[in-house]
């Protein structure tokens, strides 16, 4: 395959963190299917600049006719050879789709050419790259709204302005993206909210395509998206003032990170989560992972674990840290915590001067304490850490209700609440 100078600049941009030492950051492929509002002022080559800033590197490629649609024929990106061979060429992390800029509000070429076009390619994408995202390139109304004709015969309703033509697109690049559960990168809406509180002028002289400031602020968008990240801060400007490039940089990262469910963002990524409860030597987990199939636990101390909510047993006091990597079939997210074994082999505590073991149960549920004759209180928990008895221990002893058979761990609090003494309790 020939390099372009788009090809080269981005390895490149990969190069040369390494080549300085500097440590490597985020690294994504993306393919931009669209047409002119994504071939204007080299989009994808700003949301790469963005990226390099950052310290992170965005390979690119791209097919961007002019005019062309997602699925009206015979200049539809569904159909044609050089867009679906871009699909299979490299192992995206991103494939882009842009409609274009009048059919999401014609209702009758967005029912009958973009929903069936962007199916098509959802399927072509997954059908050879099942862990890439398809990222829809939801774009912007208008300057001045007005009735939109893409071919003749086939005509919006009259926009009363930006905004109104915006609600439409909106709808539209909504509706799809929910319907395939993909992703939306909101560049139109961004514009809306820099139009509507800065009056800064997005559109070039046309009224259609984007001038500097509004491709500076769509590559914000894209770098949010695709990396996860927010913009604001970062140095590379494209040559607009530092506060104007802020200004949109800040813009950029209310509408995509203020509300990510509304654009799908990370709406299934896998999410690692847990909780722990540690007795005497035995750490019980309880997982609270979202959009995960497999689990692997690290203890810290040289042991692992692939079950859901493993019980682990500790050799050796000391802190630990434990980690929980949940993965899908595609990613992974890693949480992590630390914990601390104070005593092991269900011993008492070191400082104890008694033996205190508990006994029973005898005539029917009545326990007592060997080496304990004082008031208390007694806790019970089963394997899976849930604590199922706590009651008063009078004198040494308490009835204990009826469990199931099993093995239960048990803490004994003395009087003013501590944690006094611990065991193992078979049944």
């Amino acid at each position: 395959m020939i390099l372009t100078r788009r090809f080269i600049f981005l390895i490149f941009c990969c190069l040369l963190p390494a080549v300085n030492g500097i440590a490597q950051g985020l690294y994504r492929k993306a393919l931009f299917l669209g047409n002119s509002y994504t071939y204007v002022n080299n989009l994808p080559g700003l949301t790469a600049a963005l990226a390099h800033s950052a310290g992170d590197s965005l390979f690119f490629d791209s097919n961007t006719p002019g005019g062309y649609t997602l699925g009206w024929q015979p200049i539809a990106h569904s159909t044609d050879s050089v867009s679906l061979a871009k699909i299979r060429e490299t192992n995206w992390d991103f494939v882009i789709l842009q409609e274009q800029s009048q059919t999401p509000a014609i209702p009758v070429l967005r029912d009958s050419c973009m929903f069936p076009g962007a199916t098509t390619l959802h399927d072509s994408v997954k059908s050879v790259l099942p862990c890439a995202r398809v990222l829809f390139f939801l774009t912007w109304g208008r300057r001045f709204g007005g009735i939109q004709c893409f071919v003749p015969n086939y005509c919006s309703t009259t926009f009363a302005g930006f905004n109104q033509m915006q609600d439409s697109l909106t709808t539209s690049y909504k509706m799809v993206a929910d319907s395939l559960h993909d992703w939306i990168a909101p560049a139109g809406e961004a514009w809306r909210l820099v139009i509507g509180q800065y009056g800064m002028v997005l559109h070039d002289i046309d009224d259609s395509h984007p001038n500097l400031n509004g491709s500076y602020l769509t590559a914000c968008v894209f770098y949010d998206c695709t990396f996860g990240k927010p913009s604001a801060g970062l140095t590379f400007t494209a040559g607009l003032q530092a506060d104007s490039a802020l200004l949109l940089q800040q813009a950029a990262d209310s509408i995509v990170f203020g509300y990510v469910s509304i654009w799908n963002l990370w709406n299934d990524h896998p999410k690692a989560g847990f909780s722990t409860q540690v007795t005497m030597d035995t750490l019980f987990t309880h997982n609270t992972s979202l959009h995960a199939s497999e689990w692997v636990w690290d203890f810290g101390d040289g042991e692992t674990s692939n079950d859901f909510e493993p019980v682990h047993i500790y050799h050796q006091t000391g802190n630990y840290p434990v980690t929980l990597q949940a993965c899908d079939s595609c990613r992974c997210d890693t949480s992590s915590t630390r914990i601390t074994i104070l005593y092991i082999g269900f011993s008492n505590p070191p400082d104890d001067k008694e033996s205190v073991r508990l006994v029973g149960p005898i005539q029917g549920w009545d326990c007592y304490f060997k080496g304990y004759t004082d008031n208390g209180v007694i806790e019970i928990y089963d394997l899976t850490g849930k604590e199922v008895l706590y009651c008063q221990v009078i004198s040494g002893k308490f009835t204990l209700n009826h469990l199931s058979h099993g093995t239960y761990f048990w803490h004994l609090r003395d009087q003013t609440g501590q944690r006094k003494y611990a065991g193992k309790l078979l049944l």
